[in-house]
């Protein structure tokens, strides 16, 4: 299980690597389950990042895969490629990282507000952030 201290640890690694960037963005943490733990919309950060972070880190968790990942496992099967984009918060958009704990995936951080790159790199400042 995810902690709201692991979720809001995470999270505020992240907010740390997006002010570096200085991109206001909106990071959102998800247990296992895809269910919200923590959010962090920053200030100027608008409403369709949060909604595209909370999709990405959903995807992750209920995937235990980087969204990245998942984009190109469905790519390569035909099923999976007709059927799950249609999920209701699906996202294959880089940015979403599974938090995983001895194997086990216990969560997810979804980033959006900047390019799919920048995203990635302030999520995995996010999961970084509960190693140290």
């Amino acid at each position: 299980m995810m902690s709201l201290q692991a979720a809001q640890k995470a999270l505020a690694a992240g907010v740390s690597a997006a002010e570096r960037m200085g991109v206001p963005m909106s990071l959102v943490a998800v247990d296992r389950a895809g269910q919200v733990k923590a959010v962090a919309r920053m200030d100027g950060a608008g409403e369709l990042p949060y909604q595209v972070a909370f999709k990405k880190a959903w995807t992750a968790a209920v995937t235990g895969a980087a969204t990245t990942d998942v984009r190109a496992f469905i790519a390569s099967d035909e099923g999976s490629s007709l059927s799950m984009p249609h999920l209701a918060n699906f996202s294959v958009i880089a940015g979403g990282l599974p938090i995983v704990v001895d194997g086990v995936c216990v969560g997810a951080v979804g980033v959006s507000g900047a390019t799919a790159e920048m995203d990635l790199a302030v999520a995995q400042a996010a999961i970084a952030g509960l190693q140290a």
